[in-house]
């Protein structure tokens, strides 16, 4: 898998793009494009890469990707086997440039907020329940909506997203891509190597190599790019997965530790306090009483 540049989807006589997949699974590289992408999930569950953030993503979710910021959104591995349900995943995909209506939309002061919230898109963002509820009638309406309709039913989206800060970004800092054509294969080779293996014992020299590097030069490399040490990054990996299992219930703790990857239940409960604030039976336990009080 590639770091790639998708070109344009959007047909020349529209000003943007709206789509609903209803696929077995999430089949797509680590790439970005120059549209800005609100990615609406009605079925599906898996990891997201937003520049250098790791989370889960799952049902109900909305998120803004900003122009040119790398990104990935990957289903759990049960997602990927022959038996599973043509629909299994169900989303809805808007692209749509900066620019859309114009060169100088953004800069009247009707457009202030939405300018803003273009920016601080560059981080990626992740929208409240009550705001992605306020939303979703108006984005399943873009998939049927011609003509003059289409652009009012944008505009009402990001005017509602707009307001106020009803989302969380999802970076610490601004993450867009500027890779040569050799980095975005590196970059992409490691993202796919430790996506699929890192549940496996992973050695630094190993990754290296992938990336032609040396061992040091490799940490330096990934450390100016992520923005984290490659450990960081891996573990991060290691402890979402974790929580998808825990969440599931059907595993012990220490079968978790190991199934994510971890050599020691020690250094995971360690791990996982540090990223989630909480030990993992803390963390079952938050989890069940939110479920309990629906």
């Amino acid at each position: 898998m590639k770091l790639t540049y998708k070109q344009t989807e959007n047909r020349p006589e529209n000003s943007f793009l709206a789509r609903q997949d209803r696929l077995p699974c999430i089949e797509q590289n680590w790439h970005f494009h120059k549209e800005l992408e609100l990615i609406y999930f009605i079925k599906s569950t898996g990891t997201r890469y937003v520049g250098n953030s790791i989370g889960n993503f799952a049902p109900g979710e909305l998120y803004l990707i900003g122009s040119n910021v790398p990104h990935l959104f990957k289903n759990h591995k049960e997602y990927y086997a022959d038996n599973l349900e043509d629909e299994a995943v169900d989303l809805v995909v808007i692209k749509f440039v900066p620019d859309f209506l114009g060169e100088n939309f953004l800069d009247l002061a009707e457009s202030k907020k939405i300018q803003l919230l273009f920016q601080r898109a560059n981080m990626g963002l992740q929208f409240s329940k009550a705001v992605t509820y306020l939303v979703h009638n108006y984005i399943l309406g873009l998939l049927g909506n011609k003509g003059l309709s289409r652009i009012i039913g944008l505009l009402n989206i990001l005017d509602i997203l707009s307001v106020g800060e009803n989302y969380k970004t999802l970076c610490s800092e601004v993450i867009t891509s500027n890779y040569s054509k050799n980095e975005k294969d590196r970059m992409g080779r490691v993202v796919t190597f430790l996506t699929e293996n890192f549940d496996k014992k992973i050695e630094l020299d190993e990754v290296a190599a992938i990336a032609y590097m040396t061992p040091n030069a490799f940490c330096r490399y990934f450390k100016k790019r992520t923005h984290k040490s490659f450990t960081q990054y891996l573990n991060e990996i290691r402890l979402r997965h974790a929580c998808k299992l825990l969440i599931e219930g059907e595993m012990q703790i220490a079968t978790v530790c190991y199934q994510s990857g971890f050599n020691t239940l020690t250094n995971f409960n360690r791990q996982f306090k540090t990223l989630m604030k909480v030990t993992p039976s803390e963390y079952m336990e938050k989890y069940n009483e939110a479920l309990g009080a629906r």
